[in-house]
């Protein structure tokens, strides 16, 4: 009987083809499969995609086997959401309609059983990444979106997006044990609000922290730690593939 909820963040699937993107690729795959034999439901917080953008007859070529799987789950009965990162820039009616994944901008809340969930990619959680909010604003507003589809051709803005993804990271350093204290404050916010479990991603830091009942985790990355959630109906766990 399928009953698990699965949680992962941060693949950064990449544009280049060399060994490490391919074995990341292949276990991915391997984890994809291997939870659709007692998967319910995938949640995916964020940043699946080091850029992703859809023009309204193309997208990225390079994801297709991770897109296939995803496809192949759904026609499984298995519901897969996608909270989009700061990476995701931009999902439209392909990942809904063709794959059939429900995409959200912000975060999702949700109840399993008896208790209430809050998940979200994290993005602006932390006191130095909060003047991204104001640029996700901008670069997500309906405008920037439609020059971007119709101003600039896809090979040219698939280059703009390989500049912008290296340059991000040479500018945003992610303090990880500052930030993940940050994280698990804003964790215990929603604790406070009536949440049992709050789950995160975006840091690329592994976490889980329980208190009183209450869970944090936040589900590290698929590039170094390969980590994951899992919720059995009963416990949420932090699990390394």
């Amino acid at each position: 009987m399928k009953k698990n909820i699965y949680f992962i963040s941060d693949a950064h699937l990449a544009f280049k083809e060399d060994q490490a993107e391919k074995e990341k690729r292949k276990k991915l795959l391997d984890f994809l499969e291997t939870i659709s034999r007692d998967a319910k439901a995938l949640y995916i917080l964020g940043d699946l995609f080091d850029f992703w953008f859809e023009w309204y007859h193309v997208i990225p070529k390079y994801w297709f086997p991770i897109l296939f799987r995803l496809r192949t789950m759904v026609e499984a009965g298995i519901d897969i959401y996608f909270i989009t990162g700061n990476h995701d820039f931009h999902t439209g009616r392909y990942l809904e309609e063709g794959i059939g994944i429900n995409c959200f901008d912000t975060y999702r809340e949700f109840t399993a059983g008896s208790k209430h969930f809050f998940v979200a990619h994290g993005d602006g959680c932390a006191k130095k990444d909060r003047g991204y909010r104001l640029l996700k604003k901008i670069i997500r507003s309906r405008v920037s979106k439609f020059l971007y589809r119709t101003l600039i051709s896809a090979d040219l803005g698939m280059q703009i997006a390989k500049w912008a993804s290296c340059s991000s990271r040479k500018l945003v350093r992610i303090e990880k044990s500052a930030w993940a204290e940050e994280y698990y404050q804003f964790a215990r916010g929603k604790f406070a609000a009536g949440f049992d479990y709050v789950l995160l991603g975006h840091i690329h830091a592994p976490v889980i922290r329980k208190e009183e009942g209450k869970v944090y985790v936040n589900c590290g990355d698929w590039i170094t730690h390969y980590t994951y959630g899992k919720y059995d109906g009963r416990s949420l766990t932090l699990n390394r593939w």
